[in-house]
């Protein structure tokens, strides 16, 4: 089968550099399966799950928002943050989900949509981790 080089960039470091079949990411508007040969495009990814698949797996990881950029044979995907499953402190993200939670039951005084944000974030983990 086909496939394209994928490289996957977050503020800190280059997370993911090579060849895959097909990745699967959520956008603002839909959910996107890109193969190889696919149109070009530009467009804004949100919290949610991707999925990148190459010729022996079909890793899932959970992802901030970001940027994705399909060219002829490369895509390059901008985003905050990446974890896979194995990196994921569940933990952690059960933790910032009962802590996003309370603050907005909390509502007086805070930035709604960043804890909206943060909370979509745990979910997102939480989601990756046990169901993937």
């Amino acid at each position: 089968m086909k496939s394209f080089l994928l490289y996957i960039h977050t503020p800190f470091s280059r997370y993911y550099s090579g060849y895959v079949q097909e990745i699967i990411v959520a956008t603002d508007e839909y959910v996107l399966g890109i193969l190889p040969d696919h149109a070009p495009l530009v467009a804004k990814v949100k919290i949610s799950k991707l999925v990148i698949v190459t010729a022996n797996n079909r890793d899932t990881y959970a992802v901030g928002e970001g940027l994705l950029n399909v060219k002829k044979d490369e895509v390059v995907l901008l985003v905050e943050s990446i974890e896979s499953k194995r990196e994921i402190d569940i933990d952690r993200a059960k933790l910032a989900k009962d802590k996003a939670i309370n603050k907005l039951k909390d509502s007086y005084n805070i930035d709604k949509e960043k804890v909206q944000k943060a909370l979509a974030r745990a979910n997102n983990r939480i989601s990756v981790y046990e169901n993937e």
